[in-house]
């Protein structure tokens, strides 16, 4: 057995690895950079987990997501695997201990968000911090062609560079081919070795329904699979409330989540939902990213997500286990509506955003409460809150225990071309999800397709398009078949 299986078996318990998973950790741990793309459910946490075992030095792992580091490092630490993070949400002086502790060598994995790479003294600190390894997860944030871009990914390389070009790994779930080619060039992986497995997810039906009542088609569906878990997806936080609350009232076990909610509030939830004690979940896309739950049985989306990335990992949250699952998108006309408010809100007039700059750089080490900031403007809390994203991203103020301070003051040089440059993208992006809502031909193939995956099948006969002609007996034995091949998968 070698020191990748003990590894595998002792902390994680598992005896088989998941396709290509061995192969892309074995490319790691011998000092290759490397890019992996799996699908949601792939196992991509583990390819850089056990590397960081191995590995002499610390692992640091880049990731978008604050919410998704807490619940990864308490998972680790669950398993005696010694991890923090760096992020907005704890204090400076907090943060200056952690970087001394990874001085000392204390933890082997350390999860740091990418917005911390415009600071030149943290920067400067982990420069003395012996590094082994650097994982970027959400790898496609770095693309302007990507579905959530980040500014702030541009600035990896060069800390890369800085800290001695250790070895790097970049993984996501949805990447195209120019994507790919993004990630590998704007990240400086040098003759890196490529992962890459299919993002076909044979166990999920995707069905496309335009139903005038969505709220009375989730109900019947609902109480259809009584016994099944599910999450529904919605696109707004006031989505999310009205559906909460309609299930509610008719005694369904539902729990809702959103980033509007309280931390105590979402992490009840979220373990309600993964511990069984409730059965369906409404949410808007905070939720998902990293939740260990293999039997959700349905995927709804109350609304069409803004692209088709988003929709295939939010829709792969299903059928975890192997077992079939149903992948359900609601759309409307009014969807096409909602999101190109929403893209274009997400892209403010320049003059908000340094007004708002401004305001805070005068506030100097006092800094600005959020909450006043947002509510303090006559135009819409959206709007607001996304001139307050684009400070962050493009790395002028930083959040801190709920205040805002200027990072780079007296220096504002963003222009509207800046921060319009992907909205021409999202807006692209957009009809190819509409083309999917429309497609009167086989939607898995449009989804392959989407992601430069070659299909010679024109049919699945698993999907609202084709139809669905495995039915009785014939279902029962895809089921049988499809158990056997994840059980030998996962070694069970």
């Amino acid at each position: 057995m070698t020191n990748v299986e003990k590894i595998f078996k002792s902390y994680f318990g598992y005896d088989k690895f998941l396709p290509g998973q061995k192969e892309a950790i074995e490319s790691i741990v011998s000092g290759r950079d490397t890019l992996v793309i799996f699908p949601t459910g792939g196992g991509k946490s583990l390819c850089y987990q056990i590397p960081a075992l191995i590995f002499k030095g610390i692992t640091l792992v880049i990731s978008p997501l604050i919410s998704l580091m807490k619940d990864q490092v308490d998972e680790l630490l669950g398993v005696g695997i010694s991890s923090t993070y760096i992020s907005s949400t704890i204090s400076d002086r907090e943060i200056d201990l952690r970087i001394q502790n990874m001085k000392k060598k204390t933890y082997k994995i350390v999860y740091i968000a990418p917005e911390r790479f415009y600071s030149d003294v943290f920067i400067e600190a982990l420069s003395h911090v012996e590094i082994s390894f650097v994982a970027i997860d959400e790898a496609h944030c770095v693309s302007q062609w990507g579905h959530n871009f980040r500014p702030a990914y541009l600035k990896i390389k060069d800390f890369i560079d800085k800290i001695g070009n250790p070895v790097s790994a970049a993984f996501t779930a949805t990447a195209d081919t120019r994507v790919q080619e993004d990630i590998i060039n704007l990240l400086g992986l040098i003759d890196c070795d490529k992962y890459i497995n299919s993002f076909d997810r044979p166990n999920l039906s995707f069905i496309v329904e335009k139903h005038k009542n969505k709220m009375r088609y989730i109900l019947k569906h609902v109480r259809e699979h009584r016994a099944s878990s599910g999450i529904i997806y919605a696109g707004t936080r006031k989505n999310v409330e009205k559906l909460f609350l309609f299930l509610k009232d008719r005694d369904i076990s539902v729990g809702m989540y959103h980033a509007g909610l309280n931390s105590i509030s979402r992490n009840k939830t979220q373990e309600d939902f993964i511990n069984g004690n409730t059965k369906v979940i409404i949410a808007t896309n905070a939720f998902g990213m990293g939740i260990n739950k293999a039997d959700v049985r349905y995927v709804i989306h109350y609304n069409m997500p803004k692209t088709v990335e988003d929709y295939y990992q939010e829709a792969g949250r299903a059928g975890r286990d192997g077992k079939r699952a149903r992948c359900i998108l609601l759309y409307s006309n009014e969807d096409m509506t909602l999101n190109r408010y929403i893209i274009n809100t997400n892209y403010p007039p320049v003059k908000l955003v340094e007004t708002i700059y401004k305001r805070v750089e005068r506030r100097g080490k006092r800094g600005i409460y959020y909450d006043l900031l947002l509510n303090s403007y006559s135009r819409s809390k959206y709007a607001v809150e996304s001139a307050i994203k684009k400070l962050i991203e493009h790395g002028y103020v930083k959040s801190d225990n709920g205040y805002l301070y200027a990072i780079l003051n007296g220096a504002f040089d963003l222009t509207q071309e800046s921060i319009d440059i992907h909205k021409d993208v999202e807006l692209n992006k957009l009809i190819q999800i509409q083309g999917y809502c429309d497609s009167n031909k086989c939607l898995r193939k449009y989804i392959l397709n989407y992601f430069n995956e070659d299909t010679q099948v024109e049919k699945c006969y698993n999907c609202s398009a084709c139809g669905f002609k495995i039915t009785g007996k014939e279902s029962k034995k895809l089921e049988t078949l499809l158990d056997d091949l994840f059980s030998a998968a996962k070694g069970k």
